[in-house]
Formats: C-alpha cells, structure tokens, sequence
C-alpha cells in the first residue's frame, strides 16, 4: 500500500448468546495478514482463542445474555452494570485514544447490540468531532433480527450508519440473500454497501487417529457429529439427539460426537454425561478447534442454524438435520435454513421432531439416502475479499481524504492561557478535598438539528451527563424519537426536561417573557400544563419534572404552578435569593456560556475560566448554561476542551438534575459576586 509500517484495525465484536459473531470476526482477522489488529472482545473469555501473530487481544469486562436476549448478565456479579458499562467506555476510548486505528471495525453494530451503543456512540463521536482519519466500519451478516419497532429502529439505524460511518461490509452472496430483504431502507445509507461473500472457516481434513474423542466402535460405521454452537441455548437438541442415537444404533451400526459448546451450563453437561454413560458408541466433548474437522468426516450432522454452522455444512457438504433458534420470534436462523432447504442441503427439523423416535426416524432417513446434496456454488470467501476491500477503501481514503461534516474539527492545538490556569484552579481544588457538583444545561431543544446532534456527541463522548430542555409546543415528531432513543441509550447521561411552552415572548414591554407578568395565573398554569401533558405523552418516563422558564424568568405565578403540577425542579439563572417555600427545588444555572445585549456572542475562554475560577472557591454547585442553537465549530471545540479538563478531576461530580436531587444540601449562591 505504499506506506512504511502496516495499517492497524481496531475490531470490536461483542458476543452475548453463541459463539458465531466471533468466530466469523476471527476468521476475518486471520485474513487481515497486511494490518496490525486488536480485537476488541465484549462477551465471556472463549477457549483455545487462536489469534494470528499480527493481532493481539484486549478483554473488556465481560457482558453476556440470557436465552432470550432479555437480560444482560455481567461476569463479575459483585459489580453493577451501570459501573462496568462506565468501565468499558472509558477503556474502549482509551483503547482507541492509544492506538489511533486506520481502521474501526464494528461488528453488528448499529444494526444489532443496540443495548451496547452507550459505550459505541461515545467512540464513534469522539472520531466524528475530531475528524480522525479513522475510516468506521460496520461488519454484518447476512440476515438481521425483525426488531419489535422495526420502522422506529430502521430509522434509528440509517442516523448513526449515515452521521458516523464510512463502509458497511455484508458477509452474503447476494445471490443468496440481500441486506433489504431483513432491512427496508438500505437504499437510504449514504455509504458504500459491499457484499463480501460469505465468511467461511476453511476446511482442513484430519486423518481419523488425529480427531480425539470419535468413538472406535462399531468400526467403519457411520458418524454422526451433534452441535449447538457456544452451548448457551440448544440443550434439548442434544439430549433428544443422544436419546435418538440410542434408539437408532439399535438397528443401524453408528457412532455419534457431541459438542455440547463452553458455555454449556456444567449441570447440562453433567445431565448429558449421564445419558451417555455404557454407551462407548457415544462421546461427549465441550469444545475443539478441530471441529470442522469433525464435521468433515461426519456422514450426519445434528445442529441449529446459526450463519457460522451453516457455512460449516456447505464447506462440507455434509447431510444435516437443523433446528432453527427461534427465541423472541426471532426468523434469522429459518430464513437462512429454508433457503438452504430449498437448495437440497439441509433438512429442516420443528420441536415436534425432538421426540427422540421421531428424530431416530429422520436420522435414518439421511443415513440411508444415498443422495448427496450438490456442492452449492456459493460465494464464500468473505474473509480475504473483507480483507482487499479495506486495503483498497484505505488506499483510496489516503489519496483523497474525507471528512465527515462540514464543521471544523475539533481543536487539537497546543494547551492555550485559559487553560493553563484553569488547571492551575483545579489543581488547587483537588489538593483542597473539597468536592463541587456540576451540571450542564441546554436550552431550546425543538428540531432534530446538526448541533444538537453535536452537543450531544461532545457530551457524551466524555461521559458527561446533559440536561436537554424541551420547548413542548414547538418539538417534531422526529425530535421525539431522537430524543426517546438518546435517553433509553444513555439513560444515565441524559436528561429530558421541559422549556416552557412555545418559548413565546406576551411582554408588550421590557425584558423578554413567557410566563411574565402581563400572563395571570390561570394562563400560566393552561400553557404549563398542556405541554407537561404533551412530554408525558411523548416521552413517558424518560421525562423528568424539570421546568426551565424561557429567558430564565417567571414570576411568583408561575412558581405557583409549578408547585401544584408536581414539578420537581425549577431551573433558571441563579439570582441573588433563591426561590424557596415550593414543593420543587430551585437548581439554577451559575455561568452562560453567551452574552446576549448584541446578539449571541461566546464569551472568550478567559473570561468564562475566570468565572468558574470564583465559582470553584464559592460555590457547592456550578451549572453551565450551553445553547447549541447558536454554537458554531469553535464554541463545540471550546466546550469539549473545557468538559475534557474538567473529568480530568475527580474532585469534580457531573449530575443530571435527577442525581443532583439525591444530594441533600445544594449549599452556595451568587452572594458576593453579582
């Protein structure tokens, strides 16, 4: 390619059920000889894991699932998960901030392990808003999971494929099965869609004496090799499958492997041990990396249809009875398995089928049929072509760099004055013990618009919580569901509260106002409550009772409605007396960003290091009042120097409103330095 060291890859793969998504990724790997990669591995430690010496491997702390995709299991149960998710991010951003890939290969993602995306998006943005030459990869399989929402997630999906993506890789042969046909949009992705071929293990025969566990009697008889994969689900396929063995070898001479998978539980395990027990015809193995070789000589193979499994069987062309995975009405597995079905090579087995008579009576059906499938002409050599489309898109990108977004990037210039001596600052907090409690604010949430989207990726990408304060009578109902699915991703880092009305200003004179005092109590209460009302409806519970007054002021009506609507917070400037006597706390901001006597204009960074400076020595809780409306590429690139100095101190805890309301004293006001 031209250049004096390799390229390097980034791949991430998280696994939570099987094994498939890793092995497919390290097949893939093994052929990325011309990069230096690190895998990135999400899910449970996997056996007699074989990386090419060109890669090396970083374990994050294990997540994993249950059977039914319901629940998030974590490995180390004396942590929370909220903790080890927090863990994961910052070692995905440190990971990533060390090597500073040519390459970031997502696995799935955005189209799958969307309970993940709190610890991808802040990657992801953190590449977008510096302009990395990070070239970002999704790597996908052939067939996607019908998802509840599909025209909601869809939606969701093409935003972030569109906003941080380069290059969307599909392991298929199109000839075969094409991404639209498990994803309606794909004609809305604005990067390239290349098929790859399938990603397929090659087969590497083994004579017979180097293949241990295969039963030596009845000699020359022939096998048969039961699977389920990782071992997580499939449980009853094996005992059935056993069970069925039995009964077959009563009649037809043969000999039968089992491959219970790692994660089997070990009281399964033990369950199948004892089925198999006085039967030397009968073998129990958890895990191989000969598999594949296995299969190679089997005459009958017993499996679910998972992508890895069925592209075993065609590098094979071994006969093969399949139970397609169909949990939460997941078809993944029965659509690739009834169009192999159709093809003549495989046969399609129900639960009906694992009564062990009824599955006996199948096997012999395949043992005793002499006729082989046609070897299909499938495209499977997803791997090396994965591997030349990178080494082209890279040099391509090389010659004619691309950036991302129109904004400028952000800065990445040396440590300016106002930073040195907010350090200086911080250092002398730090030293004192004392701790200060910070929140960040946003004004003017309505339309689902570039810089929100930017405040957010600055945000998040440090793990800073964000309060978004949305306008109820002016928000579009794609706003809504940006909003709905920032909040269920980030649900810690992310707060949805309420910003007055239609931020209309009633005042015929003076200081701007929607709730001034030209507008009565009633009025008040009618605008308040209906978009209350409207939130509620639209967000559900990822709103929270905070109300915000356009132009930071009310009136002593306005502090009266809110009391008798429940809010529990009332957010303005921070004046010199607080407004006390209410059900709700006043939590208000301490420092804008803007001055606003000549139009919007940033302060300059000395000014507003100065005033956090006084705040540090005054103040319990600072807020910081951000307007992403009027933000341009260097006020972003400001604010993220700033928040990244600023979690540099542990002294300093970041809230949303809803955690700040867990302290019981917010101590400190503006006294001394109006």
């Amino acid at each position: 390619m031209g250049h004096s060291k390799k390229s390097t890859v980034m791949f991430y793969c998280q696994h939570v059920l099987g094994m498939g998504h890793v092995i497919r990724s390290l097949e893939i790997i093994h052929a990325l000889e011309s990069f230096d990669v690190t895998f990135i591995n999400g899910g449970a430690a996997l056996p007699e894991l074989r990386l090419p010496p060109f890669s090396n491997i970083i374990n994050l702390p294990a997540i994993s699932s249950d059977g039914e995709f319901e629940a998030l299991r974590l490995a180390d149960s004396s942590q929370s998960l909220e903790h080890i998710q927090e863990e994961r991010r910052d070692l995905l951003l440190s990971t990533f901030t060390k090597l500073q890939p040519d390459i970031l290969i997502l696995e799935l993602f955005p189209f799958g392990r969307i309970r993940f995306a709190n610890e991808l998006i802040p990657l992801l943005a953190r590449i977008r808003l510096n302009d990395i030459p990070t070239t970002v990869v999704c790597s996908l399989r052939d067939i996607l999971v019908g998802k509840s929402d599909q025209v909601r997630h869809e939606e969701w999906v093409c935003s972030l494929m569109n906003r941080y993506f380069d290059l969307l890789l599909v392991h298929s042969d199109p000839r075969f099965q094409q991404l639209a046909e498990t994803f309606s949009r794909t004609q809305d992705l604005t990067c390239p869609v290349v098929y790859t071929g399938f990603v397929a293990q090659p087969v590497e025969p083994k004579p017979l004496t180097e293949l241990p566990g295969i039963p030596e009697t009845p000699k020359d008889s022939p096998l048969i090799v039961a699977s389920i994969g990782g071992g997580r689900v499939g449980y009853e396929l094996l005992e059935s499958a056993i069970q069925a063995h039995r009964l077959l070898a009563a009649t037809v001479p043969c000999r039968m492997v089992v491959f219970t998978g790692p994660y089997l539980p070990q009281e399964q395990f033990d369950a199948l041990q004892t089925l198999t027990q006085e039967h030397p015809h009968l073998s129990l193995i958890r895990y191989s990396q000969d598999f594949l070789s296995y299969l190679h000589l089997a005459d009958l193979s017993i499996s679910m249809a998972g992508y890895n499994t069925c592209m075993n069987l065609v590098a094979t062309n071994t006969k093969a009875l399949v139970l397609p995975f169909k949990g939460r009405g997941n078809e993944e597995q029965t659509i690739r398995a009834k169009k192999l079905e159709a093809l003549g090579i495989v046969r399609i087995i129900s639960d009906e089928d694992l009564k062990p008579e009824n599955l006996s009576s199948l096997m012999t059906d395949l043992l005793k049929n002499s006729t082989q499938a046609t070897a299909l002409s499938l495209d499977t050599q997803g791997a090396t072509k994965t591997a030349s489309v990178l080494e082209s898109f890279l040099e391509k990108r090389h010659s004619t760099p691309v950036h991302r977004s129109q904004s400028a990037p952000i800065s990445t210039e040396s440590t300016p004055e106002w930073q040195r001596g907010l350090t200086h600052s911080l250092d002398a907090l730090q030293e004192s013990g004392k701790i200060l409690q910070l929140f960040l604010r946003d004004d003017d949430i309505d339309s689902d618009e570039d810089t929100l989207r930017t405040m957010c990726d600055v945000t998040l990408s440090r793990g800073i919580p964000l309060n978004l304060e949305v306008i109820p009578g002016n928000l579009t109902p794609p706003t809504i569901r940006f909003l709905k699915n920032l909040k269920r991703i980030n649900p810690s880092l992310i707060e949805l509260d309420q910003h007055g009305w239609r931020h209309t200003n009633h005042e015929q004179e003076g200081r701007k106002c929607e709730f001034g005092a030209s507008r009565n109590f009633e009025e008040q209460l009618q605008d308040i409550a209906r978009g209350k009302t409207i939130l509620e409806d639209a967000l559900a519970e990822r709103f929270f009772p905070v109300f915000t007054p356009p132009w930071n002021r009310g009136t002593a009506d306005t502090f009266r409605v809110l009391d008798e609507l429940g809010f529990l917070v009332l957010s303005k400037d921070q004046g010199k007396q607080a407004v006390t006597g209410y059900r709700f706390r006043e939590i208000s901001t301490t420092l804008d960003l803007y001055q606003w006597k000549t139009g919007p204009t940033m302060k300059s960074p000395m000014v507003i290091a100065k005033a956090l400076d006084s705040q540090f020595n005054q103040l319990e809780t600072i807020g910081l009042l951000l307007h992403h409306k009027v933000m341009d590429a260097e006020a972003f690139s400001f604010l993220d120097a700033l928040l990244k100095l600023l979690r540099a101190y542990p002294c300093i805890h970041f809230h949303t409103f809803q955690s700040l309301l867990t302290i019981p004293k917010l101590a400190g006001s503006l006294e001394g330095l109006q």
